[in-house]
């Protein structure tokens, strides 16, 4: 039996992707092990396969490795593909002008020790932070920001808990990241259309909703396109995956998306 080319399997997807019109495509996980030529779910096939797509430029969500065999997953393509590169720090100068490595983060290490017992604690305990973290100041956050929002013929306002941008100015150019932060125990899942909608009108690339427990961060490119989620994570983790969350939306990430993207 003829070896299957990965490589233009994964370069076919992609091309499919990219020519449908929102930009995703939602597939069973067992149609894609038979477009690999596996028939069976094995942890190595599932890996390699993985590999494959993301060296296609493909984004998955959820990871391959958390589908069941019957289960779906939304594969998504990005121009520019994410992240556009690695904003980590990965060493600091000291007083003599000599490299060092960056001491571990005290907030990061313990806060999966902590709990909530309020919206408000999540904010402030947790998504403030949090988000100095990312690299925003105070003059890059705006708390209870008012959204004016037109649906059909009704205009109404309603207040993001917290939009992020580059500096003082307040502008769409500027916008980067809107925030919506929940009670412990909420249903991420029922808020995500709210921060989407809001991302919509005030014009951020990112959209992350938290309950203080889990967090997630949307892509929002267009009312056409799909949503991509392309980050998934609970407070307990945060420590491991913060890298990647500061790749996609710290704020220098997030500014050169809108760079790079702005050149497409």
């Amino acid at each position: 039996m003829e070896e299957i080319d990965k490589t233009q399997v994964a370069s076919s997807i992609c091309e499919a992707i990219k020519d449908s019109p929102k930009k995703s495509k939602r597939v069973l996980l067992k149609t894609l092990l038979k477009m690999f030529g596996h028939k069976t779910r094995q942890r190595h096939w599932i890996e390699a396969i993985d590999t494959s797509i993301s060296e296609a430029g493909i984004l998955t969500s959820p990871p391959l490795t958390d589908v069941e065999r019957d289960g779906w997953v939304v594969l998504s393509v990005t121009d520019p593909h994410l992240p556009v590169r690695d904003f980590s720090p990965k060493e600091q100068l000291d007083a003599k002008g000599n490299k060092q490595d960056i001491a571990p983060d005290a907030w990061l290490a313990t806060i999966s020790l902590k709990s909530f017992n309020s919206e408000k604690e999540v904010e402030i305990r947790f998504v403030l932070p949090l988000l100095e973290r990312l690299g925003y100041s105070e003059e890059d956050r705006a708390d209870g920001y008012p959204v004016e929002q037109i649906v059909g013929v009704r205009k109404t306002k309603t207040e993001a808990d917290f939009v992020l941008f580059n500096g003082l100015n307040r502008s769409k150019d500027s916008a980067l990241l809107v925030v919506e932060a929940k009670n412990v125990g909420k249903k991420l899942a029922d808020h995500i259309g709210q921060a989407r909608s809001y991302a919509m009108f005030l014009g951020t690339p990112y959209f992350l909703v938290t309950n203080g427990d889990d967090i997630r961060v949307f892509l929002y490119r267009s009312p056409i396109e799909s949503d991509v989620e392309v980050f998934k994570s609970t407070r307990r983790d945060i420590a491991s995956t913060f890298p990647t969350l500061f790749n996609l939306v710290s704020q220098q990430a997030i500014i050169e998306y809108k760079q790079r993207r702005a050149t497409v």
